[in-house]
């Protein structure tokens, strides 16, 4: 229970520090993510970019997948750097760099609680999504989280030994994006290269759980590979990298 207080007091702590001299503060970021949602919202659907007869069906696809995509990515840049930023505390501190590993996730469970609300509410308003679908999907995203968070044990190590590779990581998750289907179909050739990203069946089980007439894209047992080699890198980066980390900071 102490470690619950001491997490969450640095979580707010990493939040102010992140929104220090910012007019709108945490607030900033909660209103990115709605603009990032309206302006997907607006050149896909209010532009046509979809067949008519597909327009209620697909306003329901896309906005799901935004709501997977835009908390996780905040959650993989985050994650990546926390040690990083926070490298004079851990030196002065006995608390660990698990505990600090742990405060980007419960920020990702914060920020997808928030930006979910204005999704399900207009998910509701289509009639596409129920209130157990609703509760059924964010424990989905959470779970989604835990399986993210397997990897940043070792990506988070490895920016600090690597001194910064924070851009690396927004360059990935830009490939990562545009390798799930968020914004498009999985058809032919494509759903085959969606197969081969770790998030493309995460991303499936979610619609299906929250989506209401959903039907899998994907073979689900496909994630266990990814989640094999995600334990496996988890396993090097606290066997391997941990004490090497440490003599970095």
């Amino acid at each position: 229970m102490e470690k619950i207080f001491i997490l969450w007091a640095l979580v707010r702590r990493d939040y102010a520090l992140q929104y220090a001299g910012s007019f709108l503060g945490i607030s900033w970021m909660f209103l990115q993510n709605l603009v990032l949602i309206s302006m997907y919202s607006v050149v896909f659907l209010v532009l046509n970019l979809k067949t008519p007869n597909t327009q209620d069906d697909f306003t329901a696809y896309l906005l799901t997948g935004l709501l997977f995509w835009i908390p996780l990515q905040e959650f993989l840049v985050r994650g990546t750097g926390i040690l990083t930023d926070n490298r004079s505390l851990l030196k002065r501190s006995s608390l660990g760099i698990d505990l600090f590993i742990w405060i980007p996730f419960v920020q990702y469970v914060i920020h997808l609680s928030v930006t979910s609300l204005p999704v399900y509410i207009l998910l509701f308003f289509y009639g596409k999504i129920t209130i157990l679908g609703a509760f059924g999907g964010w424990i989905c995203l959470v779970f989604v989280g835990f399986y993210l968070l397997l990897l940043l044990h070792y990506l988070s190590r490895l920016n600090v030994l690597l001194k910064d590779i924070s851009p690396l990581i927004r360059l990935v998750s830009q490939i990562l994006f545009w390798g799930i289907p968020v914004l498009y179909y999985p058809t032919g050739f494509l759903h085959h290269i969606n197969a081969l990203n770790p998030l493309t069946i995460p991303l499936d089980i979610f619609r299906t759980v929250v989506l209401v007439g959903y039907s899998p894209q994907f073979d689900w047992y496909g994630i266990f590979p990814f989640i094999f080699s995600f334990f496996l890198v988890y396993l090097l980066a606290k066997r391997k990298f941990h004490s090497i980390v440490l003599d970095h900071l």
